[in-house]
């Protein structure tokens, strides 16, 4: 009885010994996990410092981008200004002065309207980036710009019927695209490149609403009556939107059925249509989000 006792406790010190690590072995076992827990906690911090810098070279990229962009565009214009100061000028240059006749009664005066609604619609008096009414981004000026060559809406008729020669002809076509599309691929390739994070509905319909309707309906435009689409709570709780019928809601019916914008070139694409009928459902179930 006393050699199987003794055997028992030789056996259970050997347990013992075998689950602390043993001994001088123990000390060692728990130095090995202390050190391997401050490697894990550098590594974290040296992973940690590596997303910051990351994220801070980033935005200090995309400034500097963003920057050359508009630089080039500003240079590049100057390819294609002489043709603005042939046939644009009189209506979209705040620097132009009209001739003596246009500032007689000028509350009835058509030449004193033409210039005055030119000037909300864009003014490139000031080079790039152009203005207007509304304060669309630039790229959307530029794409306005390239619709109403294409479509030859610009200058307007009752001004080349008096002036022929203000038309723009083929050549003149040819320059502004080559132009306007090389600008319009560089905003673009940014766009993809840096804003690529901002997925979420609401920011994706705000968006199309600046590149599309704020020309005409924001920041103190209110064509056809309707204004202030700047500012989205009213806008989601105004008269044009249904959240209990999204489809139903006049803001998406309107661009649906390509009544607006009245450029077909600016049309909504079909994703941008249901961009925005999501928005204005997304806005029935959860808090806008500003």
């Amino acid at each position: 009885m006393m050699k199987a006792a003794l055997m028992f406790l030789q056996l259970l010190s050997l347990v013992i010994l075998a689950s602390c690590g043993g001994g001088k072995k123990g000390k060692l076992a728990f130095n090995d996990y202390y050190e391997t827990a401050n490697e894990l906690k550098v590594e974290q911090q040296k992973t940690n410092d590596k997303y910051l810098q990351d994220k801070k070279d980033f935005a200090i990229e995309k400034i500097k981008v963003w920057k050359e962009i508009n630089d080039e565009a500003k240079d590049s214009f100057a390819d294609v200004r002489d043709i603005f100061n042939k046939k644009c000028i009189s209506c979209h240059d705040i620097n132009f002065k009209l001739p003596f006749y246009g500032n007689i009664l000028t509350g009835i005066n058509p030449v004193h309207k033409h210039q005055e609604d030119g000037l909300k619609a864009l003014n490139f008096g000031n080079g790039f980036p152009f203005t207007a009414q509304g304060n669309p981004p630039p790229i959307a000026l530029v794409k306005a710009i390239r619709n109403s060559v294409v479509e030859r809406s610009m200058p307007i008729k009752v001004f080349t019927v008096v002036y022929p020669k203000k038309k723009i002809n083929d050549e003149d076509e040819k320059r502004i695209l080559a132009w306007a599309d090389s600008v319009i691929q560089k905003f673009q390739d940014y766009e993809t490149k840096y804003n690529t994070l901002d997925q979420k509905v609401d920011v994706r319909a705000k968006k199309i609403l600046e590149m599309k309707c704020f020309r005409c309906h924001a920041n103190g435009n209110a064509r056809g009556g309707f204004g202030s689409m700047e500012n989205y709570d009213s806008l989601l709780n105004g008269k044009y939107v249904s959240k209990d019928s999204p489809e139903d809601s006049k803001l998406f019916t309107i661009v649906r059925d390509g009544k607006m914008p009245p450029n077909k070139q600016d049309k909504l694409s079909a994703e941008e249509q249901y961009t925005i009928r999501d928005w204005i459902q997304s806005s029935s179930v959860h808090p806008l989000e500003k």
